[in-house]
């Protein structure tokens, strides 16, 4: 993992619809290797006072690696050719090389299990939708327009994939909960804290939540982004060890409230 600061620049921006909300995915120039699950920290230059962000890395590309933002982080706002600066990769990739594991969602926040997806890494992947407006429940073809998984990327994914769509949380953790293996979840706090309650202790440990705390240096240094230590220890560095953690990990009494909404509104 990269801790100095990199000047780049960006390669390319493409507009992108995911679980129907707009993102941009942008081509950082850079020598940029990475597991699904890491994000770089980068700042954009249009701003005099522009924060670090984490952004979540897609894919590889030629010339460096492609990011995600939505479009309310700065970094939208951005165009081909503006300057950047960046530090990573950072974080723990939660993927397994020998076993895909399951994923599961809600369309708010999906686009942070998309480049699990892009790398071929699942096996089943399940969205919790309320509305029940995703997509037909056994049209697969509406399910990967609607998710955006082109046929190359369908390609890489086990032959075994599926989508499932569900109305309730409780019919996604059971349906989540059977498969062998991994499960990566990406939740607003009160579904994942609800998800956690129809977890077993016994599968806690296999069971990896995105933490939506701030992450403001991603080096563990400003601490901002620490959850309790279960164990009685200074703490938990999410930026470093995470921003995947298992619910073994994860008290909710005590760092639910740091843990930020995912806009559910498309």
């Amino acid at each position: 993992m990269k801790n100095f600061v990199t000047e780049s620049r960006i390669l390319s921006r493409t507009e992108i619809s995911l679980a129907g909300r707009n993102y941009a995915e942008f081509e950082i120039a850079g020598d940029i290797t990475f597991e699904p699950g890491q994000y770089l920290m980068l700042r954009t230059n249009t701003c005099k006072h522009a924060w670090p962000c984490p952004y979540p890395l897609i894919r590889k590309t030629e010339h460096g690696a492609s990011v995600l933002a939505d479009t309310r982080q700065d970094l939208y706002q951005c165009w081909e050719g503006d300057t950047i600066q960046y530090w990573g990769p950072r974080g723990t990739s939660p993927a397994e090389k020998d076993s895909l594991p399951v994923l599961a969602a809600e369309p708010a926040a999906y686009f942070l299990l998309y480049p699990f997806l892009t790398a071929g890494l699942c096996r089943k992947l399940l969205i919790f939708d309320t509305d029940g407006n995703a997509f037909e429940p056994d049209d697969q073809i509406s399910a990967m327009r609607f998710l955006n998984i082109p046929c190359s990327e369908q390609e890489k994914i086990s032959g075994e994939f599926s989508v499932e769509c569900f109305p309730d949380l409780i019919q996604t953790a059971k349906a989540a909960l059977k498969e062998p293996g991994r499960v990566i979840l990406a939740l607003n706090p009160k579904n994942a804290e609800a998800f956690a309650e129809h977890t077993p202790d016994g599968q806690k440990d296999s069971v990896f939540l995105y933490i939506s705390n701030k992450k403001a240096c991603g080096i563990d240094s400003c601490k901002g982004c620490y959850l309790h230590d279960r164990d009685g220890g200074m703490g938990i560095n999410v930026c470093c060890k995470g921003p995947f953690m298992p619910l073994s990990m994860i008290d909710f009494e005590k760092d639910g409230k740091s843990l930020e909404e995912f806009i559910s509104a498309k």
